[in-house]
């Protein structure tokens, strides 16, 4: 029988098959194989492999692009392949002294978990302590499935939830097993946008992927998790899952008497308005080009991550994280990065790209790269300005803004707006959360607070802007890169 070798670092794993499989049929039960942002449908480009061994032969993509694709590589005989590490998959933020979590493993925890579409975060909490012992997030391993909430909806519908319940699940135990601190979990709070929920309650997320979008679930329930309970909040709509809620919970709008506007805008952009004790909110895909994630030298925030852009003296500086030597680049990075080429005269505001964009170490950005910014943004702005129309707002009314997610963490708003990403009147009124979904969720360990995020739900109005003509007009309106217009 055939067989593949898998080479990751120091390791070395060998696995069996029998037929013609691709690669990505073969790793598909494998964490940290490669990402298939497009879903397997051979366009993206993303899934590069470096493999030897008897192969078919390379598909006009693969010649094109001049390199193998993990989706449209059949193994034929016996193979090798090369993976990367797994630098991404995890990032450790405001972690304690290991004294501390010895001290902390010898008393019950609450283990407070985000699922986003592109990254997971899990912090711990103790009993009687308001900020977190132990906090960590990574990649989400569903990404070798789709980068999107589609793909993996369509992955689930046609294979079987197994595969992603499986994954995340282990991601999050991961996160927390580094630190030994698994046996003191006595209960999980878990939030996501509805469809991540959904794969890790196991539920079959076909209503999610089929008109009219409508689940059957909106959770606020307890299931259990290898044993322990795990309590899911409310989500809205198919679109609008408990992340948002949780966020606007930790925001604290709900509680102002003012127009405020939160905007979590991730793979999923997800955005609410809160505005005479109505929470109007909305949801819109943007691709995860904003997290650092489907572009050619994109990463998570990760130490090497180039994350901040200057320009100087007809050139830029780039900066990366912990000051390691540059591995790829962020969000925060790609918005700076495509402010700078637009001052500079590099880039125009059609989104072409009129010299080269490299940052340090060989690391920049491509015209593809920009043409995934500009869709993001798109996406963004046309959504904003439908929440802005049917609540009858304009952006003077606005008083506080707040930016969260991947989004929000480390952005800044000058760039935002100069690529017109964030509307220019509201960088005086913006703050940045950082994750208010995993802060937000974290209230949720007292009944009263599951209380408040049911009201709140209650009070949400959904704007669904599927097939809306404004919000196609909208979106071509705002894929130029200049400062947008709301109102």
């Amino acid at each position: 029988m055939p067989t593949l070798t898998i080479i990751r670092g120091d390791e070395k794993k060998i696995i069996s098959f029998q037929g013609t499989p691709t690669i990505r049929e073969l790793l598909s039960t494998e964490s940290g194989g490669p990402a298939h942002p497009c879903g397997g449908r051979g366009i993206c480009g993303q899934c590069r492999v470096s493999v030897t061994g008897r192969l078919s032969e390379m598909s006009p993509r693969e010649t094109a692009l001049g390199f193998r694709l993990s989706c449209r590589t059949r193994l034929l005989g016996d193979a090798e392949i090369i993976l990367p590490g797994q630098r991404e998959m995890r990032i450790l933020r405001d972690t304690p002294q290991r004294e501390q979590l010895n001290s902390a493993n010898e008393k019950l925890l609450t283990a407070v978990a985000d699922i986003g579409t592109t990254t997971v975060a899990v912090s711990l909490y103790q009993e009687g302590t308001a900020g977190p012992v132990f906090s960590a997030g990574g990649m989400n391993p569903q990404r070798s499935v789709s980068d999107d909430v589609i793909g993996r909806i369509h992955y689930a519908s046609t294979h079987g939830p197994e595969k992603l319940q499986r994954d995340i699940r282990e991601a999050l135990k991961g996160l927390i097993r580094t630190e030994d601190l698994n046996g003191s979990v006595r209960r999980w709070i878990i939030t996501g946008n509805t469809a991540m929920l959904y794969l890790f309650a196991g539920h079959d997320p076909y209503a999610l992927g089929q008109a009219p979008f409508r689940p059957d679930c909106l959770f606020d329930e307890t299931i259990s998790f290898d044993g322990t309970p795990a309590y899911l909040p409310p989500c809205v709509h198919g679109f609008l899952g408990a992340d948002l809620l949780c966020a606007v919970m930790a925001s604290g709008i709900q509680r102002s008497g003012e127009t405020a506007l939160l905007c979590d805008a991730g793979t999923n952009g997800e955005m609410a308005l809160w505005k005479q004790g109505r929470l109007y909110a909305t949801s819109v895909s943007m691709g995860p080009a904003l997290e650092g994630a489907g572009i050619r030298h994109g990463c998570g925030a990760v130490s090497g991550a180039i994350d901040r852009v200057i320009p100087t003296g007809g050139g830029i500086i780039a900066r990366t994280i912990d000051g390691s030597p540059a591995v790829g680049i962020c969000g925060s990075g790609v918005i700076d990065a495509v402010a700078c080429g637009l001052n500079l005269g590099w880039i125009d505001e059609d989104g072409r790209l009129l010299r080269p964009l490299i940052l340090r170490d060989g690391i920049g950005l491509t015209q593809e790269d920009l043409q995934a910014v500009q869709l993001a943004k798109a996406a963004f702005g046309a959504g904003l300005e439908r929440l802005l129309e049917v609540s009858s707002t304009r952006l003077n009314e606005i008083r506080a803004a707040f930016l969260c997610g991947g989004f929000g963490y480390g952005m800044n708003p000058v760039s935002a707006a100069r690529i017109g990403l964030w509307p220019e009147r509201l960088i005086s009124v913006t703050k940045v959360l950082g994750n208010a979904a995993l802060t937000g969720a974290a209230l949720l360990r007292s009944e009263a607070g599951k209380k408040e995020i049911r009201s709140l739900a209650e009070r949400t109005e959904p704007i669904p802007l599927g097939g809306e003509r404004e919000f196609h007009l909208a979106f071509m309106k705002h894929m130029r890169f200049m400062p947008a217009v709301f109102d």
